[in-house]
């Protein structure tokens, strides 16, 4: 960390610091004229930075999401079959995401399941994934009767750690399933390298990556398919509803026939030719998320310039540095800002107390070791589908009994020494206001970082 301030530069340019802060002005954020009554901690009794808490409004909508939903109402038309929202959108979506075609479907999830089908993966086959992810992902391999095989996650990122993947392939080795989580994305070159060495298909999980890039190429356009969330929690939100994306014209053929039922997209072919489901997205979905994606290009927009001005105001600090990027032509999208955080140059203060500290502040942050989500080769949901019939007659006792021995994967499950923490905003509204929020943020970190020592 020889290119950060050391904690005494940091201390000794404190006054400056407060004196450059002190002279902005912005809704909500409130700075004393005096060092000494600006400088005490809010959890210890000083002045909040920011008095003005900020507003829970997610998703955002006005009129314009209303009157659409009253059109498609009116129209009498809320399937897809006979209305033009869905199709419409695909177009839109496809084209705003540099990619051949995309298929609307009624959720993430059912993306997934679609695109694993329509990739030939079933009964007896492995899935590459990793374990730190919404069970979601977990759910759409076993439920054809194959086996997620997990890789352990590089610990500096919680993404799948693509350099172990290629270890892990075997002779029933049918897809590699990435998943960039938070809009950050996994190391996909290395992914696709080892992909096609050994000419096996890729889906990308980029269901909360909407936008999140490598040098200029969207996440989702790197593999054979990639799938994405609309669910009301993502950045460009319907409620529910997902998409998959991808440049083979007949495997996504294949796809949009799987999410209607079988019907052939094209035409050419009558009746029900192909397997499918019924997975199709309302025309009261898509309407939301035509109007919600007018709003998201501006929302993005914003997420990036805040974020980025946010990841270099505070890695200034001692102690915080930003996220890594597995290249540096690296578009996070911001779903979650995040930090990291080395309690050794901030008195040894957990991030947990830290963020209480931030939260005192009007900020709301969240602090701890960097969370691996639900670690899913834990959940019961694995070993009841590896007790039914389906697994049983699609694999060997000898090959379940190995498959449940190496179910160990140390990173995701805590076991290894680190002193690296992160810090989490816990809210999707501060990304999108003004630069005055922004600076706010920074002093209150600053703020604390000042006064770490007051918080042991």
């Amino acid at each position: 960390m020889d290119d950060k301030l050391t904690r005494r530069d940091f201390l000794e340019s404190a006054p400056a610091l407060v004196g450059a802060v002190a002279a902005l002005s912005g809704a909500g954020v409130s700075h004393a004229g005096s060092v000494s009554a600006s400088d005490k901690l809010a959890i210890l009794g000083g002045t909040p930075v920011r008095q003005n808490p900020f507003p829970e409004t997610w998703p955002i909508y006005d009129q314009k999401e209303e009157q659409a939903l009253l059109e498609v109402l009116h129209s009498r038309d809320w399937c897809s079959l006979r209305g033009h929202w869905v199709y419409d959108f695909e177009k839109t979506f496809a084209d705003a995401m540099g990619s051949e075609r995309s298929v609307l479907s009624n959720g993430g999830t059912t993306a997934l399941r679609a695109s694993l089908f329509c990739a030939g993966v079933g009964a007896g086959d492995e899935v590459i994934t990793t374990p730190n992810t919404f069970i979601a992902t977990i759910n759409t391999i076993t439920n054809w009767h194959a086996l997620p095989v997990f890789v352990d996650i590089d610990p500096d990122t919680g993404s799948i750690d693509a350099d172990r993947i290629e270890a892990a392939i075997t002779e029933h080795t049918k897809a590699i399933l990435p998943v960039h989580l938070n809009g950050f994305p996994v190391h996909i070159r290395r992914v696709m390298a080892v992909a096609e060495k050994h000419g096996i298909p890729v889906i990308e999980d980029a269901c909360q990556s909407v936008f999140a890039a490598v040098g200029g190429k969207k996440v989702g356009t790197f593999g054979d398919l990639g799938c994405f969330s609309f669910q009301e929690w993502k950045s460009l939100v319907a409620g529910e509803g997902g998409a998959i994306i991808g440049a083979d014209g007949e495997l996504m053929r294949r796809c949009a026939a799987f999410v209607n039922n079988g019907r052939d997209p094209k035409g050419d072919l009558e009746g029900y030719p192909f397997p499918g489901s019924n997975h199709r997205m309302t025309e009261f979905q898509a309407a939301v998320l035509t109007k919600q994606y007018e709003r998201f290009v501006d929302q993005d927009a914003k997420r990036q310039e805040n974020g980025r001005y946010l990841e270099a105001e505070l890695g200034k600090i001692p102690g915080l540095s930003p996220r890594k990027r597995y290249e540096p032509e690296t578009r996070f999208t911001y779903v979650w800002f995040e930090i990291n955080y080395d309690r050794d140059y901030l008195e040894g203060v957990p991030a947990e107390r830290f963020a209480e500290a931030l939260r005192a502040e009007g900020m709301p942050f969240m602090g701890g070791p960097r969370r691996y989500g639900d670690a899913c080769h834990r959940e019961g949901m694995l070993e009841e589908h590896l007790k039914t019939g389906g697994f049983q007659k699609a694999f060997s006792a000898a090959r379940l009994k190995a498959y449940r021995e190496s179910l160990s994967f140390p990173v995701t499950e805590g076991h290894t020494e680190s002193t690296t923490e992160v810090l989490e905003m816990d809210s999707k509204i501060p990304l999108l206001g003004p630069r005055a929020d922004i600076e706010g943020i920074v002093e209150a970190f600053r703020k604390v970082a000042r006064n770490a020592s007051a918080l042991l």
